[in-house]
C-alpha cells in the first residue's frame, strides 16, 4: 500500500492527475494539514498550477455531493429518532396508564372494604 510521502514524492510532471489523485490529496490532507499546501507548492514547482485550480473544482463539487448526501441522511435518522420517540412516549403512557388502573383498582377496593388508604 502506497504511503503518503511515496504518493508526495511520486507528484511531477507525468502524474496522472484524475479524480484518484484528487481523491488521495485529499483524504492525506484530512490528517495532515500541511498535506495540501506541499501538495500545492510542488505543483507550482512543476508548473502545474492549472492542476491545483482543478482539485479545488473537484473538491467543491465533491463537497456539494457530500453535504445532499448528508441532508438525506439527516432527514431519515431525524424520522427514525421520532419514530423511536414516539414509541417510547406511547409504552411510557401505556405504563402511566396501568398504574393509573391498578391504584384506582385499589381505591374502588377499599372503598368497598371501607378501609381508608394513605
Amino acid at each position: 500500500m502506497p504511503s503518503k510521502l511515496s504518493f508526495y514524492e511520486g507528484i511531477n510532471e507525468t502524474t496522472v492527475f484524475d479524480d484518484d489523485f484528487h481523491k488521495k490529496v485529499y483524504g492525506y490532507s484530512i490528517c495532515d494539514e500541511l498535506f495540501l499546501p506541499a501538495v500545492a507548492a510542488k505543483l507550482t514547482g512543476i508548473g502545474r498550477k492549472d492542476v491545483i485550480q482543478a482539485y479545488n473544482e473537484w473538491f467543491a463539487r465533491w463537497k456539494a455531493e457530500d453535504d445532499k448526501a448528508m441532508k438525506s441522511v439527516a432527514k431519515w435518522y431525524i424520522k427514525e429518532c421520532d419514530k423511536k420517540f414516539e414509541k417510547l412516549q406511547k409504552e411510557q403512557q401505556g405504563e402511566a396508564v396501568k398504574e393509573w388502573k391498578t391504584a384506582k383498582r385499589w381505591e374502588t377496593i377499599a372503598e368497598l372494604l371501607n378501609y381508608q388508604l394513605e
